[in-house]
């Protein structure tokens, strides 16, 4: 089970990425550059949400030093629901621009 801890961190994590978002604009997201300038073009929704996954990912998984779930189902769920607040703090504006 994840420790209340470990939860208020990457509760705070999100919190952060959340805050440098709106101070700085869309495009100095601190999450990783998974597609090119065509893709990105292209589907800025998809690759915003991407990169939420695998930031998301990679983070929780530096963090538990172990792929989220290992140990737990709870971590995998930890992790799922970072990814979901990521998306809608992350990818709102571009998804919401891209229909």
């Amino acid at each position: 089970m994840i420790s209340f801890i470990k939860a208020t961190i990457l509760v705070g994590l999100v919190a952060f990425l959340a805050c440098q978002n709106s101070q700085v604009g869309a495009a100095s997201s601190l999450m990783p550059n998974v597609c090119n300038a065509g893709e990105e073009t292209a589907m800025p929704c998809v690759c915003c949400k991407k990169a939420c996954w695998f930031g998301i990912a990679e983070m929780t998984t530096a963090y538990f030093g172990h792929m989220p779930g290992e140990r737990s189902d709870a971590e995998a769920k930890f992790t799922l629901a970072m990814m979901n607040q990521c998306f809608k703090l992350e990818c709102n504006e571009t998804c919401a621009t891209a229909h």
